[in-house]
């Protein structure tokens, strides 16, 4: 089996369109510099819908715009650099399946990833629901496992047609989650995978799934308490 994912089972929100805060706060930058753009334009008489009969601005006119539209930039990556996140923390990008590990500021390491696949899954018995998609926003890895045995949830057995055990030890799995597993709340896992062709893409139950090398060296250069940002 493949699945992974939430240690106990539980009910996934599905994905809401929440961008991390450095990413919302990139926008919000582009959105200023646009205002400016604007502005300026504005003051030289001359609207965004090009017009036959606007005049011409003047050189000297231009290049006293030029010279605020480049200061209004550097005001707008000076404030991004106020915001951006310090230290070591991690971006995954769940719709191009991109896992980037960052260290003030630099992109240390760039791998492929899998993330959820945001279908749903119905226990005929109980009509429950579970929603395979991976969570939006910030967390932080809680905790960190070499060797970590999964404790497989109810729906990993309905998925393959199976009442779930009674007895719990027949639960446990110590291959599909990898070498190496970074917990980061609510039964999600940065880990490993028996398929490492199908990196790349969402088939996963919600978790982050990574290549051999990519997982380690992650696990080794991400302390307990890192910051992970989805999106």
């Amino acid at each position: 089996m493949t699945a992974e994912t939430p240690e106990t089972p539980v009910t996934v929100e599905p994905r809401r369109s929440r961008w991390p805060l450095a990413v919302g706060l990139f926008f919000v930058a582009l959105l200023l510099i646009a205002c400016g753009v604007a502005a300026v334009l504005a003051r030289m008489g001359r609207p965004f819908i090009a017009s036959p009969f606007n005049a011409t601005p003047s050189v000297g006119v231009v290049g006293q715009n030029a010279a605020q539209l480049t200061r209004l930039a550097s005001e707008a990556v000076k404030e991004i650099q106020q915001v951006e996140p310090k230290g070591t923390y991690i971006v995954v990008d769940t719709y191009r399946n991109r896992l980037r590990l960052i260290d003030n500021g630099t992109v240390i390491r760039n791998a492929i990833c899998s993330s959820g696949t945001g279908t749903v899954l119905k226990d005929p018995r109980t009509g429950k629901e579970w929603v395979f998609d991976t969570p939006m926003g910030e967390r932080i890895v809680q905790r960190k496992v070499r060797h970590p045995v999964w404790a497989k949830p109810d729906w990993a057995f309905i998925e393959d047609g199976y009442l779930p055990p009674k007895d719990s030890s027949e639960r446990f799995d110590n291959e599909t989650l990898g070498d190496y597993a970074m917990y980061i709340g609510d039964g999600y896992i940065i880990h490993g995978t028996l398929f490492q062709s199908l990196l790349g893409r969402s088939i996963t139950h919600g978790c982050v799934r990574l290549g051999d090398a990519d997982l380690e060296f992650v696990y080794h250069h991400v302390p307990i308490g890192t910051r992970v940002y989805l999106y």
